[in-house]
């Protein structure tokens, strides 16, 4: 009998959940900064304690993708997911009642460590628990979600208060974690720590209940090593698959940073302003939230579709142009203003662009690709190292791009991160396979061929 996909679609929706939540998160600083600046509604603060407010949210998803992949192997990935609700509402507690800077940066920084672990564990919950024909639209849920979390906070914080605004936020883990706990572990979990019973009883539930799991367990049981003890990981690491599954993890994280999204919504106000449009900084970014709704909806439709491969290079391609065009313009404006209101459709134009590009590849396939790329053997390490990288590096970036602006100019800045992506494109079109339509073991197969096909 043909599998059921409806509730494998079902629980990957509800893990997503997790993914809404650091979404909120992450967006939580663009409506909140202007507030707690200019209208002093908590208490006043600086701009120099509000850019580490904002900023030490990276450093604690960094510190989350360090010991995530412990958690999961320990607690099972359900589990672990439902437990970061607490660090949650920690965090959005001291950011509710924060009384000083002290608790805003602690609150922030908590928040950061629960959404950090959402970014690794929802797209490897999602990979285990669905079969290879949907495993692609299910894995750039995370994407999807996290842009709706965005349009949420961008909605939603142009008409409250800071303090209800945060209320809200707080209570949005607590409806995740009541809907995801009626969720099944992941099968491949299960069959890992032996309990086959379990196991058998999620395959049921994932696939329905005419299905026979046996097969689906067998194949578990023969792409897992017998004893987890004896894997060691310095000979693990010195495999083909496991060297190419970083550098690709590496590379992918890397070139998404380094396609300027963080400076894009940095600037994306000062851009709408530049265009002359005559919207208010809080209607652009609603705009711009609900433009990468529709790029991440489109994508999660296209990846099983077009393949990984494609989506990354149609980003990346789209990605680098605009950012070229973006900085021409201000570099024209520096120079000759009366030349640069011309073309004034110009930037806004290249946002436009940008910001559709972004989430139909960069945006959405990364972490579906590392998830899918990882050896089975080093699934507990690979993620939080890559995540690591990328948090830390996502911290560099927002923390020093204004002394690159101030030192090179604005437009100068944006062709170095245009320069930097068409390294990217090459990267993308040489180094990443396509693993549309392939199980995990055999992506493993193509990873530890000397000439992996795309």
């Amino acid at each position: 009998m043909e599998p059921k996909k409806l509730p494998q679609f079902i629980a990957a929706i509800a893990a997503s959940g997790g993914a809404f939540c650091a979404g909120m998160s992450l967006a939580w600083t663009s409506p909140v900064g202007p507030r707690l600046l200019e209208d002093v509604q908590y208490f006043p603060i600086t701009a120099d304690q509000w850019s580490w407010i904002a900023s030490i949210y990276n450093v604690g998803c960094a510190l989350s993708s360090l010991i995530i992949g412990y958690w999961m192997d320990q607690f099972g990935r359900k589990w672990t997911m439902i437990h970061l609700i607490v660090p949650f509402l920690i965090g959005w507690s001291l950011l509710i009642w924060g009384q000083n800077f002290a608790m805003l940066f602690m609150g922030r920084l908590i928040v950061g460590i629960a959404s950090g672990a959402f970014y690794i564990s929802v797209p490897q919950y999602t990979t285990e628990i669905s079969e290879k024909e949907v495993r692609g639209i299910l894995g750039s849920f995370l994407q999807l979600f996290l842009s709706i979390g965005v349009v949420f906070v961008y909605v939603f914080g142009a008409y409250l208060t800071v303090f209800w605004l945060n209320v809200i936020c707080g209570i949005c883990p607590i409806i995740f974690g009541l809907i995801f706990v009626f969720m099944p572990e992941s099968p491949f979990y299960l069959v890992r720590s032996n309990q086959l019973d379990k196991a058998r009883e999620s395959l049921k539930w994932l696939r329905g209940s005419s299905y026979d799991p046996e097969h689906e367990i067998k194949q578990f049981q023969e792409n897992l090593v017998t004893n987890d003890g004896n894997i060691d990981l310095k000979d693990e690491f010195k495999k083909k698959s496991s060297i190419r599954a970083l550098v690709i993890g590496f590379g992918l994280l890397y070139f998404r940073h380094m396609s300027c999204i963080i400076p894009i919504l940095f600037f994306a106000t000062t851009i709408f302003a530049a265009a002359n449009v005559g919207l208010s900084a809080d209607m652009s970014t609603i705009i711009i939230g609900i433009m990468q709704f529709i790029s991440s909806f489109a994508a999660s439709i296209l990846v099983d579709r077009l393949g990984r491969r494609i989506l990354l290079l149609i980003s990346i391609i789209f990605m680098t142009l605009t950012l070229f065009a973006i900085g021409a313009f201000f570099y024209i404006q520096s120079i000759d203003p009366e030349a640069a209101e011309s073309l004034s459709w110009l930037p806004l134009t290249s946002l436009c662009i940008y910001i559709l590009a972004y989430p139909v590849g960069y945006g959405s396939v990364p972490w579906l690709v590392v998830s899918e790329v990882t050896p089975k053997n080093i699934k507990s390490v690979n993620g939080p190292i890559v995540g690591f990288f990328t948090w830390n590096f996502a911290f560099l970036i927002s923390a020093s791009f204004k002394s690159v602006m101030n030192n090179f100019g604005i437009g100068q800045t944006f062709w170095i991160f245009g320069g930097v992506s068409t390294i990217g494109i090459i990267f993308t079109y040489y180094v990443i396979p396509e693993t549309k339509g392939k199980s995990l073991a055999e992506i493993e197969m193509v990873l530890n061929k000397k000439k992996g096909s795309k």
